[in-house]
């Protein structure tokens, strides 16, 4: 069966999310809204840091055609790929707002598919520096959306430096897992063609939580 969870090999900022600055909100003295964001980022890591990886998934947004079969499924599939997160690479702590630009390589999850992202391009993010307790240094990235007038959690992003050693390389074993717990089917390291790697940068975004 198709699966339209996102699993996005570092491209947390390309083109299944929004290429576009323009795109994104300005926090223009918006105090309430990143209020609402870090609120939400709290409960996010709460959650991770407890094992409750469906009551984190619980803060995500899913699309609102969604049967309600078809949201619980969605639900379960973003809790497994959480759980993923944690068990490659460890809880994340040390969090600190990442200013500088800095490559590194990711993968995300989020719920919905690419068509319908690009159908919502409007985002804000917030991206991290951490210390993940078994990958060392790394980065977390968790984009919102406003949609039917609520924050919910976009995706969220999981990321080693690309100055680390073998890092590509990690990540495309941590993404391969993710692939093979949606679609057991899939037992060899995906083809480069297919799941194309990139690198990705919060340089593209001029509009951060800080």
């Amino acid at each position: 069966m198709k699966k339209s969870i996102l699993i996005l090999s570092c491209c947390i900022l390309l083109s299944f999310l929004s290429t576009r600055a323009s795109g994104q909100e300005s926090f223009g003295n918006q105090d309430p809204v990143e209020a609402q964001l870090v609120s939400l980022s709290v409960d996010f890591f709460k959650h991770m840091a407890r094992s409750e990886y469906s009551d984190a998934s619980v803060l995500f947004h899913y699309p609102k055609e969604y049967t309600s079969e078809k949201k619980a499924e969605q639900i379960l599939d973003v809790s497994k790929l959480l759980k993923i997160f944690t068990d490659e690479f460890g809880l994340p702590s040390n969090h600190k707002t990442d200013k500088d630009p800095t490559l590194y390589y990711n993968v995300a999850v989020s719920g919905g598919d690419t068509s319908y992202w690009k159908d919502h391009p409007s985002y804000l993010q917030v991206p991290l520096e951490v210390v993940f307790s078994k990958e060392d240094k790394g980065h977390v990235i968790i984009l919102f959306s406003k949609i039917l007038d609520k924050w919910k959690i976009r995706a969220v992003a999981y990321g080693l430096p690309v100055q680390r050693s073998g890092a590509r390389e990690r990540v495309v074993e941590i993404m391969t897992k993710m692939l093979v717990t949606l679609q057991p089917e899939i037992q060899k390291p995906p083809k480069k063609e297919k799941y194309p790697i990139f690198l990705a940068s919060n340089k593209s975004s001029d509009k951060l939580i800080k």
